[in-house]
């Protein structure tokens, strides 16, 4: 009598796992140790033998209940197995007969690989033996639709200047592939206009497909804080800080925009806080390639000291040209 063979452990799976858990386990093991990618290898042959043994007898309910039961090891292909229940007075057996023909064949394992279950070509392969069955699987396979290989989306950090006007940007990604990482160098075009949250799609560098395409890489941009520009949308704002006598008297004065130098005039009596126009001088819009404007808000800005001949002339100016500017506080106070 052959010696009791354990067939959870031959699957790699517990007691009490499912039939399911039974039936991806075998179809893992068996497609490592079939005959056919293991050629002359007699391990591997009788290794996919017991393999078969087990899956035909754990993923049978009355097979694998009696298995249980009575922790025989006696099924075998072609021919009768019998278990006799200890201490049975009558000595009751139970009795299955398996034929080979009940064991999966190779083209089985690969069905569910490329899915080509019910096609007429496949099932002529599997009428010639396993050999001819694995062939004509690669090859229907190799004329299925193609499938795209996994997207990739990194993060990149340019400066506000490559943001507003475009530029190019090298970049490192890294890929898996099989059991090694694969570093590839980028040269990436950095299209004008973008800012924190656009995203750049390089067509072809994603992960590669199983037989197809290979997937998109998508770039998401952060853009670093300028010093002293700030942007809403396509607009370009700057706090220009003026002397309280240039806001008195008005002038004429140079100041940055994302262009270079241009010139701003201060109207005479201009108050804190006000916004002047620069109508085209913002940041091109990636869809539409219409500028934005650029806003310059007025902030005056008091000397650190002050000298005594200098209050001398604000305190006559307060007499000639008295006013109040915070008279709209007085309905609010008691």
């Amino acid at each position: 009598m052959a010696a009791a063979r354990d067939y959870y452990k031959i699957l790699g799976v517990s007691k009490n796992a499912s039939k399911e858990d039974i039936k991806k386990a075998y179809r893992s093991l068996a497609r490592k140790y079939h005959p056919d990618l293991n050629p002359d290898d007699k391990m591997a042959e009788e290794k996919f033998k017991e393999l078969q043994e087990a899956h035909e007898v754990l993923s049978d309910e009355e097979k694998r209940k009696t298995y249980d039961m009575f922790g025989s090891a006696e099924f075998r292909p072609g021919g009768q197995t019998t278990w006799r229940r200890a201490g049975d007075p009558g000595g009751s057996s139970y009795q299955y007969t398996y034929s080979s023909k009940d064991f999966p064949g190779f083209e089985d394992i690969f069905k569910d690989i490329f899915g080509f279950r019910g096609d007429p070509r496949a099932r002529r392969g599997a009428g010639r033996g396993a050999g001819g069955a694995f062939r004509d699987i690669f090859t229907y396979a190799s004329r299925e639709k193609p499938t795209k290989g996994k997207d990739l989306e990194y993060q990149i950090e340019i400066d506000f200047n490559t943001a507003i006007k475009g530029g190019v940007r090298d970049i490192s990604i890294s890929r898996q592939k099989l059991n090694n990482v694969i570093t590839e160098k980028l040269s990436v075009k950095i299209p004008a206009g973008v800012a924190t949250g656009s995203k750049i799609r390089v067509q072809g560098k994603g992960e590669s497909g199983g037989r197809g395409d290979k997937g998109d890489l998508y770039l998401r941009i952060k853009v670093k804080p300028h010093p002293i520009f700030k942007r809403k949308q396509d607009d370009i704002y700057l706090e220009l800080p003026i002397t309280y006598y240039e806001a008195a008297l008005g002038k004429q004065v140079d100041i940055p925009t994302i262009d270079g130098t241009a010139k701003v005039s201060i109207p005479s009596g201009v108050q804190n806080g006000t916004k002047l126009r620069l109508k085209g001088k913002g940041v091109q819009n990636v869809k539409t390639k219409a500028r934005g404007n650029q806003y310059v808000e007025i902030k005056i800005v008091m000397p650190d000291n002050i000298k005594e001949s200098d209050k001398e002339i604000f305190e006559k100016l307060a007499e000639s040209n008295p006013y109040d500017p915070r008279t709209k506080f007085s309905r609010y106070m008691k």
